[in-house]
């Protein structure tokens, strides 16, 4: 596996089965990439104090945050970001 991509609802609080199974992928050595999605079902401050909120989790378990992208599929906000990270992984993979 190369690349992950878990999914998280950016309307609720940090939630312990998302964190859990994130710890666990970790644990596992399996890469990984945070999509917050619904990014349009929220207005900007409380989208940026939720992700905030799951990034500042996130520092409690881990030394780096992992990769993220804030997203929404009506909007198509975040999809040249995460397709771009895609390219850029599968480059590296030819590379190597």
């Amino acid at each position: 596996m190369v690349n992950l991509f878990v999914l998280i609802d950016c309307r609720h609080d940090p939630q312990k089965i998302d964190l859990e199974f994130m710890n666990w992928l970790g644990e596992c050595g399996i890469p990984f990439s945070m999509v917050f999605t619904k990014a349009d079902k929220l207005g900007k401050q409380k989208l940026k104090d939720n992700v905030d909120a799951y990034m500042n989790k996130m520092l409690q378990f881990w030394a780096e945050a992992p990769v993220h992208f804030v997203s929404s599929a009506e909007e198509t906000t975040g999809r040249d970001d995460i397709l771009n990270y895609i390219t850029a992984i599968n480059e590296g993979l030819k590379e190597s």
